[in-house]
């Protein structure tokens, strides 16, 4: 049968073009956050940021023409149950080559161990490093408690010198547990010795006795180990039992855009420690607080940034072990990783054998209800 040349030239562009499609791939990351619940002021602005992330690398083909990245996003409901069962979804039925978790050292600490069964690795942006202990398939985005405080609590040295220091926690947080002594030690130390401890839970919403008492010592700064919401009706209740208003309050990049929201006038004069300086003028931090004002009608907080973050990484990671990525390829790419471009710190990620990262954490203090760095 003699064929037609315009039908011939159609079999032979079919011929050139179908290798390309055959070797295009499309490669899952799945996303595991709170989206519901008390810790969703953390989960909703990562999942947002990781899914526009994931967005403008594919529109960049960051993988190569034709490859992709494909996210599949879900709600972990801040329950174990739900998080063991969408972990198992993403290595059994999604083929996932990581996971991005979640901001629960609770349930970090938890499902940890399952990673092993599962062979995946999973970002995590809890503070907590108990798990890498467990398995070597978690990695953390965010530095150790003492990392990330530390700074905070050398400005309280240096700068602030509180010479009545209190502090308030979470007894039911292993977050919360670790932040407080990474920033009471330090102060202990050098003779800054606290004249009141309270304790509280993170389920707590009234806290007038706690606030009497706290008042009744005179402190001149409050350590808060809390929630950003939880944090903000605190300080407004402290002030109301008549802690003083020059008083300095002192926390973690926890207390965000629900700090200030809640809190209003009461949480300035509020320092701490972040992740994220949205003063940044680093390109890609420029580019990142633009887009995510555009697509969200909002500027990105912390959580936000770290969401990005985790992102770029995991991609960067997928890259790293391309043309043909496995789960381990990935983590092993991760531990390999340094001066990684990311909006948190000061630009640069890297990995230490210990798989606590640095990059730099900023000190901020609220002014006039909004964050300004530090001086």
């Amino acid at each position: 049968m003699r064929v037609k040349p315009q039908v011939l030239a159609l079999l032979l562009a079919s011929a050139v073009v179908s290798p390309l499609r055959a070797g295009a791939a499309e490669f899952t990351i799945a996303s595991v956050k709170a989206l519901t619940g008390p810790l969703a002021f953390v989960g909703v602005p990562e999942a947002n940021a990781v899914k526009m992330a994931v967005d403008e690398l594919n529109a960049a083909n960051y993988l190569g023409a034709g490859n992709s990245i494909k996210l599949i996003s879900n709600d972990d409901q801040n329950d174990r149950a739900q998080l063991t069962t969408l972990l198992t979804r993403a290595a059994k039925v999604d083929n996932a080559l990581i996971v991005l978790g979640g901001a629960n050292s609770v349930l970090m600490i938890a499902v940890a161990p399952l990673l092993n069964d599962l062979q995946i690795p999973m970002f995590a942006t809890a503070q907590t490093a108990a798990p890498l202990a467990a398995t070597k398939w978690y990695l953390k985005v965010t530095a150790s408690s003492e990392l990330q405080v530390a700074p905070l609590a050398q400005y309280a040295i240096d700068k602030v010198k509180p010479q009545r220091l209190a502090a308030i926690w979470g007894r039911d947080n292993d977050g919360h547990i670790n932040n407080m002594k990474a920033f009471m030690g330090p102060l202990g130390a050098k003779g800054f010795k606290p004249i009141a401890e309270e304790t509280i839970l993170i389920s707590d919403t009234d806290f007038g006795a706690v606030s009497t008492k706290i008042a009744a010592s005179k402190p001149d700064a409050i350590w808060l180990g809390s929630n950003a919401a939880q944090a903000a009706n605190l300080v407004i209740q402290l002030k109301q039992a008549g802690v003083s208003p020059n008083t300095a309050f002192f926390g973690t990049a926890g207390l965000g855009a629900d700090y200030l929201k809640i809190g209003g006038k009461a949480v300035d004069n509020t320092y701490f420690s972040t992740d994220f300086n949205d003063q940044s003028t680093a390109a890609l931090n420029v580019k990142f607080v633009e887009n995510y004002k555009k697509l969200f009608n909002t500027a990105p907080d912390n959580w936000a940034a770290v969401g990005y973050s985790e992102a770029l990484l995991a991609a960067r990671a997928i890259k790293d072990s391309m043309p043909n990525p496995t789960r381990e390829k990935v983590l092993e790419a991760i531990m390999k990783l340094r001066d990684a471009d990311v909006v948190l710190g000061n630009g640069k990620w890297t990995q230490k054998p210990d798989r606590i990262p640095e990059y730099g954490p900023a000190v901020m203090v609220i002014r006039n209800n909004k964050p300004v760095p530090a001086n």
